[in-house]
């Protein structure tokens, strides 16, 4: 009997199969590898990426300032000028005017950047004088900023406000009883001739009480961070109203950009007539007192528009001044000035203001670059795909007139594409330079402008993979 043959498997067969499972694999990881490309090249163009609201940049912003780390000198507002060059001739010349400056405390500071280009004992505390209707002024300002009182408004003046019952020696503005005046007069008679009776009327309508008041002035500044600033009574007179030059230089810069209408309406008055016969009751007749201001620079010194002087005998005779000339401002404070009486004391004063702003304006400028546009950041792994990444401060920076006397600066950034998670909004992401000649010379801060916090474990994966992937290209 034959045996039947058993069919033989072709080797050829068998040799075939894997290759379609090969190809059917390499398939799958090109599909893969395509959409993980797309999906990486989506990410990293950040689509859909609305920016912010101008409240919540700020936040974020406030944010970055407060993890920052103050040098034992800072005070909010100012810092100390650099450049990236040897400046000794400039050096030279302002520890020259530092040490002919009559003043025991001094400070000068560039009112648009906040740095610090001059000092000479700015941390000693003195006693402000008069100096202090400047934040009396400024805490009405606030007041009338919320709506609790306005300009218009017409003031009952308290007997402890009337000129009679102010100490004798007093700059007044002559208030008496029965008078009809405003806020803004008040405002103006404090400002122009260094009224006392206006600061206690000013008091009184504002807060209800000379303490009450008091203690407005006292919060603004804690939060403005002055914490060697403080005052017992709002015209100045008494020695236990303290401050130094550098806290009242970033005071100063505070008053004037927070309320820039006020250097026009109140500081820069050269003359004030008081009374009028508007602020007389019906049937009183009473010629006005006509007084310049006690700021004589505001007449000499080209560009001087504010800001207040003060004088007791604790204090010796100080000036917070400050002039803009084309788009240049600064402040200087001078503190502790000698005199042998008011002629000599107001000649060293105004020696001292005007030899600090006009060495100021011969060596300095400001320079004001063009802010940088928000940066999209892609962030792996995160609840957010994207954040912005916004600058933290202004583009504006202090140069030597010399050097930046008709130069462009050109701005660099520096800032990575992608970040991982967690992100929180004021994080420092990157730096925008601007460079003047190839040297840097100033620099900004880019934040995030959102938190993005780490995503769940299969989103984390997957980034994970894509931003494996974006390293390689």
């Amino acid at each position: 009997m034959e045996k039947e043959k058993t069919p033989r498997r072709s080797t050829r067969t068998a040799r075939r199969k894997p290759l379609p499972v090969l190809l059917a694999a390499l398939l799958a990881v090109a599909v893969c590898l395509v959409l993980l490309a797309a999906y990486t090249a989506r990410r990293l163009d950040n689509p859909n990426l609305s920016p912010r609201t101008a409240a919540e940049e700020a936040m974020a912003v406030s944010v970055w300032r407060q993890t920052r780390q103050p040098g034992p000198d800072d005070v909010p507002g100012l810092h100390a000028w650099q450049w990236p060059e040897p400046t000794e001739a400039l050096a030279s010349s302002g520890n020259e005017i530092a040490a002919n400056l009559h003043a025991v405390s001094a400070l000068l500071v560039d009112a648009q950047t906040g740095a610090v280009l001059l000092e000479k004992n700015a941390d000693a505390p003195i006693p402000p004088a008069s100096m202090t209707k400047l934040v009396a002024m400024y805490t009405a300002f606030r007041a009338i900023e919320t709506g609790e009182i306005s300009f218009d408004d017409l003031v009952d003046l308290p007997p402890q406000s009337w000129a009679k019952n102010i100490p004798a020696g007093s700059s007044l503005m002559f208030l008496g009883e029965g008078q009809i005046v405003t806020v803004r007069e008040l405002l103006l008679g404090m400002a122009i001739v260094s009224g006392n009776d206006a600061a206690i009327a000013l008091a009184y309508h504002t807060a209800g009480s000379v303490e009450a008041f008091i203690d407005r002035m006292n919060t603004e500044m804690e939060r403005l961070g002055l914490t060697k600033t403080r005052f017992v009574e709002p015209s100045g007179l008494s020695e236990f109203n303290t401050t130094t030059a550098r806290e009242f230089a970033a005071f100063s810069r505070e008053y004037i950009f927070r309320y820039p209408d006020a250097l026009k309406a109140f500081n820069s008055r050269t003359r004030f007539e008081y009374p009028m016969p508007w602020n007389l009751p019906q049937g009183r007749r009473e010629s006005p007192v006509i007084q310049a201001s006690t700021n004589r620079l505001l007449t000499t010194l080209d560009g001087c528009d504010g800001l207040k002087t003060g004088f007791i005998y604790e204090s010796g005779y100080n000036l917070a001044l400050t002039a803009q000339r084309a788009s240049d401002r600064f402040i200087s404070v001078t503190m502790g000035g000698p005199g042998n009486g008011s002629y000599e004391g107001n000649l060293l004063r105004n020696s001292d203001g005007t030899s600090l702003m006009e060495w100021a304006f011969t060596n300095f400028t400001t320079i004001r670059c063009s802010q940088a546009q928000r940066q999209a950041v892609t962030v792996w792994a995160g609840t957010e795909d994207s954040v912005y990444a916004i600058p933290a401060e202004p583009a504006f920076f202090t140069a030597p007139r010399a050097i930046a006397a008709g130069t462009e600066p050109v701005s660099r950034i520096l800032l990575n594409k992608a970040v991982r998670a967690p992100v929180f909004a004021g994080e420092r992401l990157g730096t925008v330079e601007y460079l003047i000649d190839g040297t840097v010379c100033h620099t900004v801060p880019l934040i995030a402008d959102r938190n993005s916090a780490a995503s769940g474990l299969p989103r984390r994966l997957v980034d994970r993979v894509a931003e494996a992937f974006s390293e390689l290209f």
